[in-house]
């Protein structure tokens, strides 16, 4: 199918249906359920609500995470040394992760000590340019996942064509 076919069926999925699922794989533990990191997560989420699922998966330590992203193969990480990127060019990489990964992208964010040398190899010989910096400023991993949800909604409404990305 063309280029063109695989846009407007992917955009058709998004109008409809809750088809697409982001999950965002972290080290640590989740914030309480009454925490304002929840609160402005579950914000997007719910402004998501029928475009794409939005989930967080927790490991305990940073190897679990890592195991976890080769599992599950490949995705976009997020480590400080990858490219950055501006909203467009992120929302493009998402659509185009969404389309090639069956309709589930994975993103992970690395460890507070940061992913290992021998992972960050492997997956940027694999994904090439999937391995990207939200900022050369450091962030806590509760609010890179903020960040993350806002980018995301982001990128639907860029996909949109909506007023929300100025």
């Amino acid at each position: 199918p063309s280029s063109t076919m695989v846009f407007l069926a992917l955009l058709l999925v998004l109008r409809t249906s809750t088809c697409l699922k982001v999950d965002i794989l972290m080290a640590g533990r989740a914030p309480g359920a009454k925490d304002w990191e929840t609160a402005a997560f579950d914000e997007y989420k719910r402004r998501l609500r029928g475009k794409i699922e939005l989930a967080t998966i927790y490991h305990k330590t940073g190897p679990a995470l890592e195991k976890a992203l080769e599992k599950r193969g490949g995705g976009l990480v997020l480590h400080r040394t990858g490219e950055a990127v501006d909203s467009d060019a992120f929302a493009a990489t998402v659509f185009r992760l969404l389309e090639r990964g069956g309709s589930t992208l994975t993103i992970g964010v690395g460890p507070a000590e940061g992913f290992s040398a021998d992972f960050l190899r492997r997956h940027q010989r694999e994904e090439k340019k999937n391995t990207i910096s939200l900022s050369t400023l450091t962030f806590p991993h509760q609010l890179v996942r903020i960040i993350l949800a806002e980018q995301i909604y982001r990128a639907v409404e860029i996909r949109r064509g909506s007023a929300y990305h100025k």
